[in-house]
């Protein structure tokens, strides 16, 4: 039985049905739902454009903000949810929360990339897996083959 479930949300098709799927399960169990969105570190890079660094770590914020706010906004008034918005890397930031807060289930959204693309882009779906210590549910999009 799951009753405390964190949901990880990014904007992307996936995440959405991923919190559709953790909404399901947590309305079916009268489970607390937690949503967090990780607003990454900005690239050391963009200084080079002549954009400062505190100027893009506050932009990503208000993104991260955006997703969250979004988010939360799909979720029924009759169940107990909260949100958490974090910055850093999304694997060990999502991570630090599981271990924080008690969790008994995380879900991601997966985009469905192959091992190829993962093993260059890294995959927080991957991380969690070999770091977590709670079941992981990882979904795919419904239109994902």
């Amino acid at each position: 039985m799951f009753l405390n479930i964190l949901v990880a949300v990014d904007g992307s098709s996936a995440s959405r049905y991923a919190l559709e799927q953790a909404i399901d399960i947590a309305t079916v169990m009268n489970s607390r739902l937690t949503l967090i969105t990780v607003a990454p570190p900005p690239s050391t890079y963009i200084a080079r454009a002549g954009v400062s660094i505190e100027a893009m770590r506050t932009e990503l914020g208000r993104w991260a903000g955006s997703i969250l706010s979004e988010a939360s906004a799909t979720v029924p008034d009759e169940l107990i949810a909260h949100t958490a918005q974090r910055s850093g890397y999304p694997g060990t930031e999502i991570l630090t929360e599981l271990e924080r807060g008690g969790y008994d289930l995380v879900v991601l959204g997966s985009r469905g990339r192959g091992r190829a693309q993962e093993g260059l882009f890294g995959s927080v779906n991957g991380y969690l897996h070999f770091h977590s210590r709670v079941p992981l549910l990882s979904v795919r999009g419904p239109n994902h083959s």
